[in-house]
This record gives structure tokens, C-alpha cells and sequence, in this order.
């Protein structure tokens, strides 16, 4: 949080979450971050500078909701696009390095789709993937997680919400991102949402 202007306009973290349309920890992490202005009022309460609510609403992506967010290492990135690329070509994929990150970018852009797999690291992947379950339940977001062995998916399951889709290993690339693209088809049915996201058809 930085230091309080000389004249400012303020409100609190809940108005300013309410305006963004999102969650007062989302607003909260966006604080921290830097992304909202904002120091410490009376009792330590926070105060949100409401020129940087605006600004923040002015730049946030106009594709929101139709996005795929993929949570992973640098040198990861190029094979979890290619996959993305094959399974839903149409969605514009963005990356975050870690769940604090992927936290905030939920929050933001909310993607239609996250997808990440166990492997971060340095991170207790399961305790990010509830986060992001509870930030994604928010925002209607489909979490999918990678396997690297199917062997996984048992003691998996029992650790992680039930709407975070585990996706196995399968024989070839082609036919992973065949499981991928049915995942969000039927993900996309469920909610009722239109196909463009999958077909390319804006």
C-alpha cells in the first residue's frame, strides 16, 4: 500500500470489489499488489483511491469470460500452448507462473478456462488449487488439472474440490487435446454458453 495522497477521493474494500466485480479478497490481493492504490485509514482499515478503481476498470480486457489461463513454469509454456492451441484454438491463452499470480488474473480477466497440473514449483499445489477453486466458483471458471499418471486420479480426487476437472495422460498430443477440447464442450453445456469460444465464431 502507498502512503496517502495530500487530496484524494476514497472508498472502501468492499466498494471498490463491488464496483470491479469481484471478491473483497480479490480487491484485497489487488491492494497488496499494487493494482489498486490504496493505504491504511482509520483502525487500519484499508482505503481503495477511487481514481484507481476507474483506471483499473477502463483497462480490463473486453474478452473477459472468454480467455484460458494457464498456471505454469517458463519453460513449460510452449507445450501447454501448443496443447491449448490444438484443443480450443479460438481462446486467447494468457500464463501465470503461480497461484498468487493466477489469483489475480481470475479476478481480472476471468477467464473462461484455467488450466495448470500438479508439478509447480516450490508451491503446495493443492492448497493453490483450492484458492483458485473458490476464486473460479466466483467467476464461473472452469479449472482443469493435468495428471501426469492416471494412477494419480484416485487419491487426486479425494484432495481437491469435486468441480476441478483432472484430465489423465493420454497416448499422444493429439489425442490430449482431443480430451481437453471435450472437457470445456461440456463444461460449456452445462453452463449453457455459447460455442464461439470453441469454433472460432465471434
Amino acid at each position: 500500500m502507498t502512503q496517502r495522497p495530500d487530496s484524494t477521493i476514497t472508498c472502501s474494500t468492499r466498494l471498490a470489489a463491488r464496483r470491479l466485480g469481484v471478491s473483497v479478497r480479490t480487491a484485497r490481493l489487488w491492494a497488496e499488489n499494487g493494482n489498486l492504490k490504496a493505504w491504511s485509514g482509520r483502525g487500519g482499515r484499508p482505503r481503495i483511491l477511487v481514481s484507481s478503481v476507474d483506471r483499473l476498470l477502463r483497462t480490463r480486457t473486453p474478452a473477459a469470460g472468454q480467455g484460458l489461463l494457464i498456471v505454469c513454469e517458463d519453460d513449460e509454456r510452449s507445450a501447454l500452448a501448443a496443447l491449448a492451441g490444438s484443443a480450443v484454438p479460438a481462446m486467447h491463452t494468457e500464463f501465470a507462473c503461480n497461484g498468487f499470480e493466477a489469483l489475480i488474473r481470475i479476478g481480472a480477466e476471468a477467464p473462461a478456462v484455467v488450466l495448470t497440473h500438479l508439478g509447480l514449483a516450490g508451491m503446495d499445489a493443492f492448497r493453490m488449487l483450492h484458492a483458485l477453486a473458490a476464486h473460479a466458483r466466483e467467476r464461473g471458471t472452469l479449472v482443469v488439472v493435468l495428471l501426469e499418471a492416471e494412477c494419480e486420479r484416485a487419491m487426486v480426487r479425494t484432495r481437491l474440490p469435486d468441480e476441478i476437472v483432472l484430465l489423465g495422460p493420454a497416448d499422444d498430443p493429439q489425442a490430449q487435446a482431443a480430451n481437453l477440447k471435450a472437457c470445456v464442450e461440456d463444461w460449456r453445456i452445462r453452463r449453457g454458453g455459447a460455442s464461439a469460444m470453441l469454433d472460432g465464431h465471434h
